[in-house]
């Protein structure tokens, strides 16, 4: 479906922001300017540049996994595009050491016995590489303690390790492509935060850690040659990311990763089956990656469009650059990030003037705990008290079907006005409740209103999260563009209030 403007909508629009006028009697009322809604509309629907940005970003950058020189290449095109624009303060600007890059040259694996079949998968992040083609035989290595040590001594050098036995893998029960249902959407129970682990939990989590880092070094001493684990999708699918220990692989030149592979969940299966059975499996292996030490330190990509009369004041619109590299990181978070560039170009274009300044910022590192976001607001505390809101664009390519309140009340008769013209396009509601495990995360710890606009989740936990299927194909324009008009008129709308944003008390903030 095509969302298209025309003067019928125009007169929807209004008669939208009349019925909603009853319920909103007893808050502030917002001044929504729907000529200024229907300008964003006509530009950012009839005359849109995210598929042009989606393809160049997705197709020719490709993955951009933080510290390589793909994502720097990503952060150096964002700004261009944004000098292009006209936009000012543009800024390719460092957030923190991030530690050395790694970039996957190429991978090839087999299975030679019971008998030969290619194997589907892939190197994981920071993995090391082997010599050339190497061959061994598989070994399933189940560790509950040190003790368990000596079964292994002497059996594993030349070794494939598998540290797990085959999963159960059921089939779909759930569509894997859907939009978000009415019923859903209209729910007004909140979502809590999750529970934090308590100190048992903390205490047995760092016991497996320290027991994790025991068998890595055992492994290591034992001269095993490749780690492999599984993938943890069906049906063929992979998602590469970070191997064991790969954050000391990125924070020391001196340490030695171990090759780790992931094999598709099918095949890994087909192998401990057979170890189980007590049949010899042998692989081999030709995984070749490259370390990008020039240089340590990870880049955020920042422009404005400058305010009026409340200039030193700032609304931020945000997205993540950077992604995993099994595919393109096209819904996670390429869709999000030409989202927000779009924004600022429909804004830019249409010659509109804040009164505050709207800045947008391209993250990297987010994929590692939203570290390019929380370096930024670590590098500039001094200017937190005059940002008024943060608004986030992730998790896939759907449309946005509303906003999450951060479990802050105040906001939702707010972003209830602000967002009524867009009804007829699909925005619903303002979700009560907690979105988190995105950037807006690093601005509401600090005090700063973070929001996450809700979007249609389309196949995104079911397909294309971190794996090898996150391409370009999977992307929906028609929804990348709404979202986009979405965004550029929250952004405006909050740019133009009388007052800035209420704040939440301090004991709520990161609920």
């Amino acid at each position: 479906m095509s969302f298209r403007c025309s003067s019928r909508i125009l007169g929807l629009l209004t008669s939208v922001c009349l019925f909603a006028a009853p319920a909103l009697a007893q808050v502030v009322q917002e001044r929504v300017d729907l000529s200024v809604v229907q300008r964003i509309r006509d530009e950012g629907l009839n005359r849109s540049h995210v598929g042009e940005l989606a393809g160049y970003l997705m197709d020719v950058i490709g993955p951009r996994l933080t510290g390589s020189t793909a994502m720097r290449r990503a952060n150096d095109w964002v700004a261009e595009q944004f000098r292009g624009w006209g936009l000012g303060n543009v800024v390719v600007e460092p957030w923190g050491r991030f530690g050395r890059g790694w970039e996957r040259v190429s991978f090839s694996a087999r299975m030679i016995d019971p008998w030969v079949q290619p194997l589907i998968g892939s190197a994981l992040a920071w993995s090391g590489s082997t010599r050339g083609l190497v061959a061994g035989p598989a070994v399933l290595v189940q560790i509950a303690d040190t003790a368990d040590f000596e079964k292994y001594h002497g059996r594993l050098r030349g070794a494939f390790i598998l540290r797990a036995g085959p999963r159960a893998l059921a089939p779909d029960t759930v569509a894997p492509w859907q939009r978000t249902s009415l019923t859903q959407l209209l729910d007004t129970t909140e979502r809590r935060v999750p529970t934090p682990p308590t100190p048992e939990q903390q205490a047995r989590s760092r016991v497996q850690q320290d027991l994790n880092r025991r068998i890595y070094e055992f492994l290591r001493r034992e001269g095993a040659t490749v780690l492999v684990t599984a993938s943890r999708y069906n049906y063929m699918t992979l998602n590469p990311q970070a191997g064991e220990f790969s954050r000391a692989a990125r924070d020391s030149e001196s340490f030695d990763p171990l090759p780790a592979m992931q094999l598709s969940a099918e095949q890994y299966n087909l192998i401990a089956r057979n170890l189980q059975r007590g049949v010899p499996v042998r692989l081999e292996a030709n995984i070749q990656n490259h370390w990008a030490t020039q240089d340590s330190l990870a880049y955020n990509t920042l422009a404005e469009i400058p305010g009026s009369d409340l200039q030193s004041q700032v609304v931020m619109i945000g997205a993540h650059l950077d992604s995993w590299f099994g595919a393109t990181g096209a819904t996670d978070n390429g869709a999000g990030s030409v989202v927000v560039m779009e924004a600022m170009r429909i804004l830019k274009t249409l010659g509109l003037r804040p009164r505050r300044t709207i800045r947008v910022a391209l993250w990297s590192g987010e994929e590692q705990g939203m570290l390019g976001a929380r370096g930024w607001v670590r590098n500039h505390r001094r200017e937190l008290a005059d940002i008024s809101a943060y608004l986030n664009i992730d998790t896939g390519t759907g449309r946005v079907r509303g906003i999450w309140s951060q479990n802050d009340p105040a906001v939702v008769p707010i972003f209830e006005q602000i967002l009524s013209p867009f009804r007829d396009i699909g925005v619903v509601a303002v979700r009560r409740g907690f979105s988190g495990s995105t950037d807006h995360i690093a601005f509401d710890e600090a005090g700063v209103p973070g929001f996450d606009f809700d979007l249609d989740l389309m196949d995104y936990f079911t397909r294309t999260h971190h794996t090898n299927a996150d391409t370009y194909d999977r992307l929906v324009i028609d929804d990348l563009e709404q979202a986009a008009v979405v965004a550029a008129y929250t952004a405006y709308h909050l740019a133009m209030r009388d007052e800035k944003m209420p704040r939440k008390p301090a004991a709520t903030r990161g609920n």
